[in-house]
C-alpha cells in the first residue's frame, strides 16, 4: 500500500523537488495550494499525477479536510512571521486533527538549535515554531542541510567572480555545510517514508570553508581569489 504524503509549498522550488523525488519513490502525493494559485502552477502539478487540493490556507476546518488520509505533511512553505509560524501552525492544528502521524516543517538550513536566538531572525523564527510544535504528540523530523549549494554562484553569491574575491563572516576557516536542493528533496523524502526518521536529521553534501573555497576557486578558474570578510548590519 502505497504512504500518502501531503505537501504545503509543492508550486516552489523545493517543494517541487520534494514532491518529483516522492513520486520517484513511488509515494502517493497531495498538495494543498491556496485558492488564488495560478491555474498553470496546478496544472503542472496534476500532470505529474499529484491530486492538487486548493484550500483557504488559513481556515482549520478546510485544511483538516485536505489533511485526512495522509501518514506525513511535508512543509516547503517559505515566508516570515505569518507563513513560517502563523500559517505552518494552522497547518500543524490541521494535522493534528485530522490524526495525521508525522510533520516535516519547513527548516531546510543550518542546525539553528546550536545557535544563540538573535543571530539570525529567519532562524528564530523556525525555533519560534519548534516551541509550538514540540508542545504536541506529533512525531516531526527537521531537516538540517546547512546551506544550499546554489548559495556559492546564484544570487547572493559566496563565490564573486567579478571582483576574484570569497565572502565570509566570522572565521574563515569554519566549515560550512553544502547540500544541493535535488539531495535535500531526496533525503526529505525519505524522511517523510520512514517511520524511524528521529526528531532531527543533520546531512550535508559536503563541508568546505571559505579558505578552502578560495584555493578551489583559484584552481578552477586559474585566477587569484582572496578573502572578504563581510560586515554584520542587522539579524535579518
Amino acid at each position: 500500500m502505497k504512504s500518502t504524503i501531503l505537501v504545503a509549498g509543492g508550486t516552489g522550488d523545493l517543494g517541487g523537488r520534494i514532491i518529483k523525488a516522492l513520486l520517484r519513490k513511488g509515494a502517493d502525493v497531495r498538495a494543498i495550494v491556496r485558492s488564488s494559485t495560478d491555474d498553470a502552477r496546478v496544472q503542472k502539478l496534476e500532470q505529474q499525477g499529484v491530486k492538487v487540493i486548493r484550500v483557504n490556507m488559513s481556515d482549520v476546518s478546510e485544511l483538516t479536510q485536505a489533511c485526512k488520509g495522509a501518514s506525513c505533511i511535508i512543509s516547503a512553505l517559505q515566508g516570515l512571521h505569518d507563513v513560517i509560524v502563523d500559517m505552518q501552525s494552522i497547518l500543524l492544528d490541521a494535522a493534528i486533527a485530522a490524526g495525521v502521524p508525522r510533520f516535516i516543517p519547513s527548516d531546510y538550513s543550518c542546525d539553528f538549535t546550536k545557535l544563540l536566538v538573535g543571530d539570525n531572525r529567519n532562524f528564530d523564527l523556525r525555533r519560534e515554531f519548534h516551541e509550538r510544535l514540540n508542545k504536541t504528540s506529533i512525531a516531526a523530523t527537521s531537516i538540517f542541510n546547512g546551506a544550499f549549494l546554489d548559495m556559492l554562484t546564484g544570487q547572493m553569491p559566496l563565490i564573486l567572480f567579478k571582483r576574484k574575491r570569497v565572502l565570509y563572516w566570522g572565521n574563515a576557516d569554519q566549515r560550512m555545510d553544502f547540500t544541493t536542493k535535488d539531495d535535500t528533496a531526496a533525503f526529505t523524502a525519505s524522511a517523510a517514508l520512514d517511520l524511524s526518521t528521529p526528531r532531527f536529521l543533520r546531512i550535508a553534501g559536503d563541508q568546505i570553508s571559505a579558505r578552502e573555497l578560495v584555493a578551489v576557486a583559484n584552481e578552477v578558474t586559474g585566477k587569484k581569489f582572496r578573502l572578504f570578510r563581510a560586515r554584520r548590519t542587522g539579524n535579518a
